[in-house]
């Protein structure tokens, strides 16, 4: 779903907040829409909704909004978050922590299986807590926003996670890098269904020690690196 604005702003997703009450819709897309705290304002909220795939391109959505909206899919296997590396126009809603979208996420931790977050612009201070997120299978973003800034190896990765992607160059920051290898060396404690980590393909080669920890069963992937994501994969789903 999306509509051109005179401006080339974000629409405002209040206006049509009722694609999130559709008795049918399973899969949607939503891009460059802008959403605040207020969430469903009518008195009839929603019943239960069959969506198990959500995907917010380019979006600027305030936390409270997005805890509300994810109350009533009955479902939710999957959510993607992307945005720019510099958004624009200027983020207003936006959080600056990951932890509030992911704190977001509750509404959906009894069916949710994927969570991506392409988001540059987004931080954490602390390492996630991602423990209670049972059903998760599959996790994408940045190793600075799983790890934090505190330098704090309590990173808590979902019990049942199998696939861990990054989406940003490893090596960089050495301390986070540190972080990872100390992580994965204890895998059996911190991710033991761990099977594989896909990282992006960089300009230098990746740290012997990040290679040398990965042992079976976990594989090491790599991928080409691309900042800018795909649009075309989104296309079929904008008709929704």
């Amino acid at each position: 779903m999306f509509y051109q604005c005179d401006d080339d702003g974000y629409w405002d997703l209040q206006d049509n907040i009722h694609i999130f009450s559709h008795p049918t819709v399973e899969s949607l897309t939503i891009r460059r829409a802008k959403l605040d705290q207020r969430g469903f304002e009518s008195l009839e909220l929603p019943s239960e909704t069959p969506l198990k795939e959500l995907h917010l391109i380019e979006c600027d959505l305030n936390d409270d909004g997005l805890t509300e909206l994810l109350l009533f899919p009955e479902a939710l296997k999957e959510i993607t978050m992307k945005q720019l590396e510099t958004p624009n126009p200027p983020l207003e809603e936006t959080p600056e922590d990951i932890e509030e979208y992911i704190f977001a996420l509750h509404s959906a931790i009894h069916s949710l299986e994927s969570i991506s977050i392409d988001f540059p612009t987004l931080h954490c201070k602390n390492p996630l807590k991602l423990r209670d997120f049972e059903a998760v299978t599959s996790l994408e973003l940045r190793d600075y926003q799983l790890f934090g800034t505190s330098g704090l190896s309590s990173v808590a990765f979902p019990p049942n996670l199998e696939t861990l992607t990054f989406l940003n160059e490893i090596g960089d920051d050495e301390a986070l890098t540190e972080l990872l290898c100390y992580t994965l060396e204890r895998k059996d404690i911190f991710a033991r269904n761990l099977r594989r980590l896909i990282v992006p393909e960089g300009t230098k080669p990746l740290p012997h020690k990040l290679v040398e920890v990965c042992t079976e069963p976990l594989v090491l992937c790599t991928t080409a690196a691309d900042s800018d994501y795909d649009d075309d994969a989104e296309e079929d789903d904008d008709d929704d």
